[in-house]
């Protein structure tokens, strides 16, 4: 008996994922690549930008996101752009009578303004074809208070703040945004925090896989949505 394969369904689409190059974003590069879709995954560890990427695959691309003159011209070369994935993120867990200015405003700048930079660029490419998805990842930590956290949580909340007004001024244009929040994944966020059960939490491959099953599904608009492991907060 012949067997019919998988259809993939990300065929025919462009995604831009920043912070590809481990963690949650290089796992959502490599799962939107295997549905088909051409990714270029960015981050401020690759070097210069890579031939653009073939159906399936993923090509590699410098990009600061908090650089608002990078950004600009990173998303103008691509050919098309139907998914940005937000995954560019960076964390200083202390007290915040021990956080420093320049910690909380590099947290700021790189989960709020880089998310605003990206997504503005991204909606001025998808506006005139009416069509496209974003997806921001962002944290179930910003619906908890938890401590030596402030920063961050401070960020995430601001960023989801941001999808909420994104989502609203996209609507019209039939493009969706997603503001995917996960709770403990491991990642590298994790390598200077001990003490906690890494064994237990998710893994960017899972996260992948759900954002993968909101993308690919054009005919629903999932526009917050948390996902935490079966332990639920560790």
């Amino acid at each position: 008996m012949r067997y019919l394969s998988r259809v993939k369904s990300l065929v025919g689409k462009f995604a831009i994922v920043t912070g590809g190059s481990s963690g949650i974003g290089a796992a959502c590069a490599q799962a939107l690549a295997a549905e088909g879709a051409a990714v270029l995954a960015c981050s401020r560890r690759f070097a210069a930008a890579a031939a653009h990427p073939a159906p399936g695959l993923v090509a590699t691309a410098h990009l600061d996101v908090t650089d608002e003159a990078e950004v600009r011209a990173r998303f103008a070369e691509l050919p098309q752009l139907d998914i940005l994935v937000c995954a560019a993120g960076t964390g200083t867990f202390k007290a915040i009578v021990d956080t420093s200015v320049t910690e909380m405003r590099e947290m700021l700048d790189v989960h709020i303004t880089g998310t605003f930079l990206c997504a503005r660029e991204a909606l001025r490419r998808m506006q005139p074809r009416r069509t496209g998805h974003l997806v921001l990842i962002g944290s179930h930590a910003a619906h908890h208070g938890f401590p030596e956290c402030g920063g961050y949580t401070a960020a995430k909340a601001g960023q989801l703040g941001l999808g909420r007004v994104l989502a609203a001024e996209a609507r019209p244009h039939d493009i969706r945004v997603t503001t995917l929040m996960p709770g403990a994944t491991d990642t590298p966020i994790w390598d200077d925090r001990p003490g906690f059960d890494r064994s237990k939490m998710m893994k960017p491959e899972d996260v992948a896989s759900f954002l993968v099953s909101i993308v690919s599904r054009p005919q629903i608009s999932v526009e917050e949505v948390v996902i935490t492991p079966p332990a639920g907060v560790l």
